[in-house]
């Protein structure tokens, strides 16, 4: 359902067309009974470019409407000594320095069991490793099995090829080699390799022929299955001729091409499953208040609103639609989303920790925030409490 009450959009900081029918001002509310709110910020997110910043992913969410948040925000800003002079809370200004201490032990205080965040909050998390090889799966393999009549999607083999060749790829080609191939990979798929003139066909052929090369000489006990990937994948070139031929000449479309045009962001990915998820833990309608981002126009919302019912429907996870509304905002217009920008801020900090950086905010909060981790997230081989422990995706790619 299209928002309809709502305020012009003349206070929000995306305007136009394209930004009129799903913008919401006024202060989200239970009580009027259409639908529990639900708010959903991101952290780590670099649209399509998925390699070369943070491995993850991060969408967080809460359970709570702007009135009952609202209280919470108050006393946080009170107690952690927040100046009135700041308009919103965000976790990376105000919670993740050195000197934070005091403000993420409050923070971990209301994620914590008994705090009025543990049992509203979620953490998503994309392991852009593996997205990416999904994609290549998704947009090559798959299109090519399509094309002889096999369906590799119902029955789990698509993926599966994705995870052996995200799990196993770096034992296979080497760590500089499997990052090589990432990094082509998205630079190919990218909507800003439109015309091709960055990443051609070639490029990505010519390093795929490498990775299995180097794979098939390094004979690698345990890299069997992505080294078979990489075999399937060479004779993949007509799908990606055809996905380059296909390719939107324009930046933006409408419609469900708009769905289309950015299948490699992975917030078209993420926003459907996490209300499906949602849906599924609390029950009942939703209304998803989604934190303004200009990849989410009124087009991309609608079709974003269709899809987060359709998947739960063909999966048999729900029996009927679930979502009443799904609208965007301003975080300084709504407390939820600065309650979900911090839990997903403190995800973020918590699988940087996880993966060997050095994050003083995340180990920290890893207890209070590893439970919270939905396992239903798009991640490879990990549990939700691998992000209690250092470095655990590192050691598994060694």
């Amino acid at each position: 359902m299209i928002e309809r009450d709502h305020a012009p959009n003349t206070g929000t900081g995306l305007l136009g067309a394209n930004f009129s029918r799903r913008s919401r001002l006024k202060p989200t509310d239970d009580r009027a009974a259409a639908g529990r709110w639900i708010a959903i910020d991101e952290s780590g997110y670099d649209g399509d470019q998925l390699h070369g910043g943070d491995r993850y992913m991060i969408l967080g969410s809460v359970a709570m409407d702007d009135v009952e948040a609202a209280a919470i925000v108050d006393t946080l800003r009170t107690e952690a000594g927040i100046q009135k002079s700041a308009t919103e809370l965000k976790f990376q200004k105000m919670f993740a320095g050195p000197a934070a201490g005091r403000r993420r032990q409050l923070l971990g205080e209301l994620l914590a069991p008994g705090g009025p965040l543990r049992d509203r909050a979620s953490v998503y998390v994309i392991d852009k490793h593996y997205f990416v090889a999904a994609k290549l799966v998704d947009l090559l393999l798959e299109e090519r099995f399509n094309a002889a009549g096999i369906d590799i999607v119902t029955n789990g083999v698509a993926r599966q090829f994705a995870l052996d060749l995200a799990t196993e790829g770096p034992r296979a080609m080497g760590c500089d080699g499997f990052d090589r191939l990432l990094a082509t990979a998205v630079g190919f798929f990218s909507k800003r390799n439109r015309a091709g003139d960055h990443v051609t066909v070639d490029d990505l052929f010519a390093i795929i022929q490498q990775c299995h090369a180097y794979a098939r000489r390094r004979k690698a006990p345990q890299a069997k299955k992505a080294t078979r990937v990489l075999e399937l994948l060479r004779e993949t070139r007509p799908e990606a001729e055809a996905f380059a031929r296909e390719r939107p000449a324009e930046a933006t479309s409408t419609g469900e091409h708009a769905l289309l045009d950015d299948s490699t962001d992975p917030l078209v990915t993420a926003v459907p499953t996490v209300i499906l998820h949602a849906s599924i833990r609390y029950g009942g309608k939703l209304q998803v208040l989604a934190d303004d981002q200009r990849l989410l126009t009124d087009d991309k919302l609608d079709v974003l609103e269709r899809a987060a019912t359709a998947v739960g429907l063909v999966q048999g996870l729900i029996k009927q639609s679930h979502l009443e509304s799904l609208v965007r905002g301003r975080s300084v217009d709504h407390p939820s989303l600065q309650l979900a920008d911090l839990v997903a801020g403190a995800g973020r900090s918590v699988a940087r920790w996880h993966d060997g950086h050095d994050d003083p905010a995340g180990q920290d909060l890893h207890p209070m925030v590893a439970p919270l981790v939905d396992p239903g997230g798009m991640l490879m081989d990990e549990k939700p409490e691998d992000f209690a422990q250092v470095a655990t995706a590192r050691a598994k790619r060694r």
